[in-house]
């Protein structure tokens, strides 16, 4: 058994066509348990049909401060091989998106010295204008200045965090629940093999359970 300082939460099938029904009702009572250990049965424990070969997952609830083990067994009369079974935790992780903006205003025009530009000012017609003493009117020569700036936004994205693989960790594992939050169970089943390994050209059917259970977890410290 392996410890993960993991949580977990709600246990429904997502899959497609295999679904853990009333085919093979209460399968899963024939698991091996971890009643020694002082583990109990968990309500969330799941017993179904399967097909050699199908693969389906899970959502899951663990709460805070209990213990919790996850195993899985299936009828060897029909489905051979150990179930994979893969611990998956959904995280948003935060990322910073960049994106460019460019920005454009109308601003006086300078000379080589940083003094503004003038021009006598015209009218819509395009005639020069002149003030009440027949001097030319001058004004500011204007020009668009276009700049480009870098805008940062925080934005969340989902990944998934293989807590814990059945092949590498073996058959059945245990972990303390620090605090609750949501897992997913990837249940795969293994395929049927036919004569030098190969992929059997028939699918076979079988009963499958997937066991959970818990436990009160252990006290760090003194006690109550």
């Amino acid at each position: 058994m392996k410890k993960l300082l993991i949580v977990l939460l709600s246990v429904l099938f997502v899959g497609s066509s295999p679904t853990f029904a009333q085919d093979c009702y209460q399968f899963v009572k024939s698991c091996d348990d971890g009643r020694r250990e002082g583990f109990l049965y968990n309500g969330q424990s799941k017993s179904g049909m399967f097909d050699s070969g199908d693969t389906t997952e899970i959502t899951m609830i663990a709460y805070k401060g209990m213990d919790y083990r996850i195993s899985a067994c299936a009828d060897e009369q029909y489905i051979s091989g150990e179930i994979h079974l893969r611990l998956i935790e959904k995280i948003k992780k935060p990322y910073w998106e960049e994106k460019t903006v460019t920005d454009t205003e109308e601003l006086p025009k300078l000379d080589a010295s940083g003094d503004e530009v003038y021009e006598i000012a015209k009218d819509e017609d395009g005639y020069e204008i002149f003030d009440e003493d027949g001097e030319p009117v001058e004004e500011v020569v204007m020009e668009t200045v276009t700049s480009t700036r870098i805008v940062k936004k925080r934005r969340y994205k989902l990944t998934e965090e293989v807590r814990y693989d059945s092949k590498i960790g073996g058959p059945g594992f245990s972990f303390a629940s620090k605090m609750t939050r949501k897992m997913h169970i990837e249940v795969i089943v293994p395929g049927a093999t036919g004569e030098d390994g190969l992929a059997a050209e028939y699918l076979e059917s079988g009963c499958i359970g997937l066991l959970i259970e818990h436990r009160k977890g252990s006290v760090v410290g003194f006690g109550q």
